[in-house]
């Protein structure tokens, strides 16, 4: 897998994400965890597994389609917030009917213990050039 810097977003850039492109039409990414990620209480703040699930289910739709991929549904379920040094996203398309894709995330920490999982919704719309 070849690690490539990102041109999501700068907010994926200040998060510390690190996406590698797969030979399958999909991505990884990985999440070193950062004080700044921490909750008060010492665990991950969700927010940080739902911007990872959203931003990786996105990719991988307009990966496989060609389209840009526009949330309009996420359904997500935390299983252990504990910090870990980091976390991997895996990806999969479910579903495509028309403008219309469901997609599935799960995170995993360094341990392949699955921390997270989400299923998302998203509109596809043509990448402007």
């Amino acid at each position: 897998m070849e690690e490539t810097k990102s041109t999501i977003s700068s907010f994926f850039d200040y998060l510390g994400f690190i996406s590698e492109e797969t030979e399958e039409p999909t991505f990884d990414l990985e999440l070193p965890i950062n004080s700044f990620l921490l909750q008060d209480d010492g665990t991950v703040h969700p927010g940080v597994f739902a911007t990872m699930l959203d931003i990786m289910m996105g990719a991988t739709i307009s990966k496989q389609t060609n389209s840009f991929a526009t949330t309009i549904n996420l359904n997500l379920h935390y299983f252990d917030l504990h910090p870990s040094n980091k976390y991997t996203a895996e990806t999969t398309v479910l579903n495509r009917d028309g403008k219309y894709v469901t997609g599935e995330g799960v995170i995993y920490d360094e341990h392949q213990n699955q921390v997270a999982k989400a299923s998302g919704t998203f509109k596809l719309n043509p990448i402007k050039e």
